[in-house]
């Protein structure tokens, strides 16, 4: 569009004729009647700020005096030096102020004929204590009645007072001044009195009243030197105000280090108003009126316009000129239709993005609960060393695949900002056996060596989200196995301090394939990695470093990466951690539970989820009811009764959360019967549904056999509440199965808590419920356990998990 008229020139003129108009008016009756006025109002603030600084000095050394005319009193009595010493000590004791120092200061004789001076002075140290002083009394040093404080006031009349020079004392190199007055015993000259005065506090009032209202000052004694001076600068036709004030004649000269622009101001604008004002409102109006016909009013309109349109919709205005503001408003009316048309697709796409999350977390979960669960029961059959190897490679296969899903889920809630930290208290070293006990066997088994490094204190303890923290060690450890083929994988960890937080600094550095420069920038960003070949070859979603990053962000911390190609990669992550007192440890005392007797509802929509989840519940004793929905459930807990009910969440019919509602608000003891929930979807707000509606525990899809077995424990009150009398019975069929189960479960629990002295007993107690079964391999198993056990390591995860397996039969 053509800009046939600018606005900006229009603003222009309208403003350059305002400016030029109020200029030389205002320059004009300034000058006429303003600068008069204002240069007499300040020499006279000059002068009461001169007379204000005179008074207070003034004020402050003759109010000194009166300590000295108590001086005088005390020489003046009859009394003898001691009781004079006596009543001077508790004199200096009790004033405060200014005085520091001062004493008596007898006539040469006239005290002990034999000794020339016998002085009493004294000092009031900086601590407040009161020292007498005896160094003038020595009359090698000249002796005190020479000194010119002394002479000046010998034989005077009674009341006279000197002051001395301003000097500084040698001691605490304080500016100070001597005021004397001598002192008569009937009638007869019997020596001086003397205080001694400081005039640190005087000067640092007058350099404060100086710099608080931008003066120069020259203060000078009555000998013309010069006390102080403080930003005494003069200028051509300054104004100089001078004041001599009191008996001790000091003088002082002030003037003004600045203008002084606020009490110029204040005097424009009382002289101006009358006269000024008027004409100025009436430019206003005029600049007014020119400003709004031409910008203000078109620039208002829109301002409506667009807060009417702000869920969309043109702008509606008649404006006929061809400038800026009819250029902005057919531009704004483009921009609102494409925002528009954008926006739709943003929502479509969001609301698309969420569903179909919530979609492949649900269908991948519920048939990967099948794969995962049938090969967990299978395992715990009678398999030759072939089908064993076929079917851990399923299991693993059917992980793998869950820990990809599990990557993009991460990434998606991160995103969305939808991740919440928890902060618990936690020890490092559980951290560091967990990791140690995971990569040290995945290392040996690709020929590396792994080390592990702490400056870390020992038993040290911290107050963060230890979930997350392990997921960032985890996905680097998980890295850097995978990209080196020899040498090492190490890892160290350390503490610093950064702005007053804590921080824990870890590096996981390895000697493999290493990341080029130009890629490292990249390797962070979501589905990126060092090269298009690499997920081909070594596999991955390339979201494992976007998870690292934004999880070290939202911990307060950092991820950096330092590498070269062929050489490898340090990655260093800084997690803000704050430290915390250590927990004491507690044993859970587990029992082999009997579920033999119990009733178990399994409500389950896909036959195959509920045939493992029947499988796993028989297998320990449950008997077991499948239905298909949540009506089904509410029927059948009313017509028979249950022990456990196994809720699924997306269900035909009536879904989990209606029917354990449902439940909840049956009559009678049935509603509130023990109900886990059960369900493939991992979403927060669909795990808070389930449990605002009554689910007791909630156990994600796939079904991991031992959270379930740990939620049937923890909560086995409710489960046993309809029948009590089984909780206590032992388990059938034979004596072996509770022998065995308790050292194995305290056994396990040593080991992740990576106690070792723990360990090595429960070990034993194992052996010794187990030294009746005559099995080879088991005995072998069991050796090199202990093996590890007495060189103080910890048994390889394969170890423990051959050791369930060979001891299925007396624990399950």
């Amino acid at each position: 569009m053509d800009i046939q008229s600018s606005l900006k020139r229009k603003s222009i003129f309208a403003l350059a004729i305002y400016l030029a108009l109020v200029v030389t008016l205002i320059g004009t009756v300034s000058y006429l009647t303003v600068e008069p006025p204002t240069r007499s109002q300040l020499e006279k603030n000059l002068d009461l700020r001169t007379e204000l600084i005179s008074t207070q000095i003034e004020q402050t050394l003759n109010s000194s005096l009166g300590t000295l005319q108590a001086v005088v009193s005390i020489g003046s009595n009859h009394e003898s030096q001691e009781h004079q010493a006596d009543l001077l000590f508790s004199l200096f004791s009790l004033v405060d102020g200014v005085t520091v120092s001062g004493g008596l200061w007898p006539a040469p004789y006239s005290i002990d004929a034999t000794t020339p001076y016998k002085s009493l002075f004294f000092n009031r140290a900086s601590d407040g204590q009161i020292d007498r002083v005896f160094s003038w009394d020595n009359p090698e040093s000249g002796g005190y009645d020479k000194e010119t404080w002394y002479t000046s006031v010998i034989n005077k009349p009674i009341g006279t007072v000197s002051w001395s020079q301003v000097y500084i004392d040698p001691f605490t190199h304080v500016q100070m001044t001597t005021a004397s007055s001598p002192y008569y015993v009937d009638g007869e000259f019997a020596g001086v009195a003397t205080i001694d005065i400081s005039l640190e506090t005087l000067l640092q009032f007058v350099r404060k009243h100086a710099e608080e209202y931008d003066l120069g000052v020259l203060l000078r004694d009555s000998y013309g030197d010069v006390i102080t001076e403080h930003n005494f600068q003069l200028a051509m036709d300054s104004y100089i105000s001078e004041n001599d004030f009191g008996d001790f004649n000091w003088s002082v000269d002030v003037v003004n280090a600045k203008y002084l622009v606020a009490e110029q101001v204040y005097e424009v604008v009382s002289n101006v108003e009358v006269m000024v004002v008027p004409i100025m409102l009436i430019c206003v109006m005029l600049g007014y009126m020119l400003i709004n016909r031409f910008l203000i009013s078109p620039i208002v309109v829109i301002a409506r316009s667009l807060d009417d349109s702000k869920e969309g919709g043109a702008i509606e205005i008649d404006y006929q000129s061809q400038d800026e503001i009819k250029y902005l408003i057919d531009a704004l009316n483009q921009k609102t239709v494409y925002l528009e048309q954008e926006k739709v697709k943003a929502q479509a796409s969001t609301k698309a993005k969420s569903a179909f999350l919530a979609t492949l977390s649900h269908e991948i979960r519920t048939p990967m609960n099948g794969v995962l669960g049938t090969a967990q029961l299978l395992l715990k059959t009678d398999l030759n060393q072939e089908q064993k190897k076929h079917l851990k490679t399923l299991y693993e296969s059917g992980e793998h695949m869950m820990t990809l899903l599990n990557e993009i889920l991460d990434f998606s809630k991160v995103e969305q900002g939808h991740i919440e930290l928890e902060a618990t208290p936690f020890p490092l070293e559980s951290l560091i056996g967990s990791i140690n006990s995971v990569y040290f066997s995945l290392c040996a088994e690709k020929g590396l060596t792994f080390n592990i490094q702490s400056q870390v204190p020992q038993q040290r303890w911290y107050l963060c989200d230890k979930a997350r923290l392990r997921q960032i060690l985890f996905n680097l450890l998980n890295n850097a196995v995978k990209f080196t083929a020899q040498g090492y994988v190490e890892v160290h960890f350390k503490e610093e301090v950064r702005s007053g937080d804590n921080f824990l600094v870890i590096q996981v550095s390895d000697s493999g394939i290493g990341i080029a420069k130009k890629a490292q920038s990249r390797i962070f960003k979501p589905f990126e990695q060092a090269e298009s070949s690499t997920t081909r070859r070594f596999g991955g979603t390339g979201l494992g470093l976007a998870i690292v990053k934004q999880l070290c962000e939202l911990m307060g911390g950092e991820v950096s990466v330092t590498s070269e190609l062929g050489t490898g990669s340090s990655f260093d992550v800084a997690i803000r951690a704050d430290i915390s007192q250590p927990l004491t440890t507690e044993y859970r005392e587990l029992v082999k539970l009997n579920y033999q007797g119990l009733k178990a509802l399994i409500v389950e929509d896909n036959r195959t989820n509920a045939l493992i989840l029947s499988t796993f519940m028989t297998n320990k004793g449950f008997s077991c009811e499948c239905v298909e929905n949540g009506e089904q459930a509410v029927y059948a807990v009313q017509q028979q009764e249950f022990d456990l009910v196994l809720m699924d969440n997306h269900m035909p019919v009536m879904d989990g959360v209606e029917a354990t509602v449902a439940i909840r608000n049956l009559p009678g003891r049935v509603s509130n019967l023990l109900i886990f929930g059960c369900t493939a979807d991992v979403f927060k707000d669909t795990r808070e549904r389930m449990l605002f509606s009554g689910v007791d525990y909630i156990i994600s899809k796939p079904i991991d056999e031992t959270e379930l077995d740990d939620a049937l424990i923890s909560y086995s009150d409710k489960l046993y509440q309809f029948q009590p009398h089984l909780l206590n019975q032992p388990v059938a069929p034979n004596d072996v199965n509770v022998e065995i189960d308790k050292p194995l479960t305290m056994f396990f629990m040593a080991v992740e808590n990576q106690d070792l002295a723990k360990a090595k007993g429960f070990l034993t107690q194992i052996k010794h419920c187990l030294q009746a079964i005559d099995t080879s391999v088991l005995d072998t198993n069991l050796d090199g356990i202990e093996a590890r056990l007495a060189q103080g390591q910890f048994p390889l995860p394969e170890e423990l998990d051959l050791l369930v397996i060979q001891v299925k039969d007396y624990c399950n």
